[in-house]
């Protein structure tokens, strides 16, 4: 018994060895013979050129598919997530296994790795620590049934002693890692997220946001776009998309003002405020930076724990704003979540997606952000500020779906998690495999977005008249609008805040 886990890991490993000595002895044969002679005696002479060679045979594709160190990391992640308990093997393996996931868990966050995974592997694979399920209508499934949650961030771990609860006492009320009913939940997430709906985002959140301040904060951003002159100077598009937390003009100012005043009613022209939200969310390592494990313990090293001892100080600014300042405290259908607890969890909120989301969107609509070059595409030669100078400015409807192709194309997060509740069996290359209850499950919701199934031929063109664009949109964490109830509570917000810049800046541009 405890033989058949060693026969069964050496018997796959030499398959997979076999499989790749056998490409580059065909490769090497193929060269004539006194080219095989001459790179003979080149690597006797030059042991740097045979470590190279070993490198090449690593990084070699399989026509077309996997390199050997692909597929040797697929095969320990896939190991790692189904061995049994008397696996000596895998667990022998494990230090390997928690290097390869800390590397791929950053690299998860690009969609053009997540897409590079999928053309080897095919439409289910392991990386990260989890499973990849990336067939749109495994994601549509993901994404309208109640989910299980974990400790992450997309693919990254979070840091638990920087969350809400840890910093402010009280529940445990930090939304992304609270489970719902029907999927290991207590009620929890749906009181708080309730109470979050009901307080935060108001008939005065859209009052706000169509007022005479926001227009002001958009006439102010308008004057930044034209000063810097991005499409042709170089250096003012530098200063209009810097985040520095110094910076008191272009983009990111404009998100940080026009979001905190038409999500909670802070005022955006009263400086001393605005420059601790700056320094909270610019300054340092950011403010997204330090909720996740390892970068943000080195992060909080370098900055002198910076963002712990400011998190408590911007709880307090949005603890007394008027959107929270006359909350109830004892509403039962909330479970009587306090002021203390839902300032915390919108701190956390607006550093994780608040601030993130919408200046991610905005640089890639802008043009400030490529689309991605995916594989065997040529998405990354579009430029889609091309066809922001076509569109009907007069349209909100055509600026909306201009802006949500953009998104397709790239995502502002490109996925999400849930956590098995009981063990599955899914199809890799043509195998079942096995996975216990407790998997990571990835959704990787930019895979969906650029699913050929859905989108056919022109799936990877620029094309805001597409069919159910907006209806199959995966950008806010739903499908159009069908959703489990974790899609973005601030999409509307966002989404109408971005079609009043894209209207704005893109006249800027058309004036003579």
């Amino acid at each position: 018994a405890l033989r058949e886990p060693f026969d069964h890991a050496i018997k796959s490993t030499l398959a997979v060895l076999k499989q790749h000595t056998y490409l580059i002895l065909q490769r090497t044969m193929s060269r004539p013979s006194n080219e095989r002679t001459n790179l003979l005696n080149k690597n006797k002479k030059n042991p740097k050129t045979l470590i190279n060679r070993v490198i090449d045979i690593l990084t070699c594709n399989l026509l077309g598919g996997p390199t050997l160190a692909e597929s040797i990391a697929h095969y320990l992640q896939i190991l790692n997530l189904t061995h049994s308990p008397c696996n000596i093997f895998a667990y022998v393996l494990k230090p390997v296994t928690y290097l390869i996931t800390l590397y791929q868990s950053k690299q998860a966050n690009s969609g053009l790795y997540l897409y590079h995974q999928k053309v080897i592997h095919g439409n289910n694979f392991c990386a990260a620590g989890g499973l990849w399920m990336c067939d749109y209508e495994a994601v549509k499934r993901h994404l309208t049934e109640p989910q299980a949650r974990a400790f992450k961030l997309a693919p990254s771990q979070l840091r638990k002693s920087v969350l809400p609860a840890t910093k402010l006492g009280g529940r445990f009320a930090f939304l992304l890692s609270l489970s719902q009913e029907g999927a290991g939940g207590n009620g929890d997430w749906e009181a708080f997220r309730g109470c979050i709906n009901d307080t935060i985002f108001t008939k005065d959140t859209k009052l706000r946001a169509q007022d005479d301040t926001s227009r002001k904060l958009i006439e102010k951003l308008t004057s930044d776009y034209k000063q810097a002159n991005c499409a042709k100077d170089v250096d003012g598009a530098a200063a209009f998309f810097g985040n520095e937390s110094q910076n008191q003009n272009g983009l990111d100012d404009f998100l940080l003002r026009y979001l905190h005043y038409v999500v909670f009613g802070i005022n955006p022209f009263d400086e001393s405020i605005i420059n601790q939200l700056r320094d909270f969310h610019f300054g340092g390592g950011g403010s997204a930076g330090p909720h996740l494990h390892l970068v943000g313990q080195l992060i909080a090293l370098k900055t002198g724990f910076a963002f712990e001892k400011q998190f408590p100080r911007i709880a307090d600014i949005l603890k007394k704003t008027e959107s929270i300042t006359d909350m109830n405290e004892h509403e039962p259908k909330y479970k009587n979540m306090t002021k203390t607890e839902i300032a915390g969890v919108m701190v956390s909120i607006m550093s994780l997606a608040g601030m993130v989301g919408p200046t991610t969107w905005a640089r890639i609509a802008l043009g400030k952000k490529k689309l991605p070059p995916y594989e065997g595409q040529t998405t990354g030669d579009i430029d889609v500020t091309d066809v922001w100078d076509t569109i009907d400015l007069n349209d909100r409807d055509e600026v909306k779906k201009y802006l949500h192709e953009c998104g397709r194309l790239r995502h502002p997060v490109s996925n999400t998690h849930t956590v098995a509740q009981e063990d599955f069996m899914v199809e890799m290359k043509n195998k079942s495999v096995s996975f216990p209850k407790g998997t990571i499950i990835y959704i990787p919701m930019q895979l969906a977005s650029i699913d050929e199934s859905v989108y056919g031929d022109t799936t990877f063109a620029f094309n805001h008249k597409r069919k159910n664009l907006c209806p199959f949109s995966t950008i806010f964490h739903s499908v159009g609008e069908s959703t489990n109830g974790r899609i973005c509570p601030g999409r509307h917000v966002a989404e109408n805040m971005m079609i009043d810049v894209m209207i704005a800046l893109g006249r800027a541009r058309r004036e003579k």
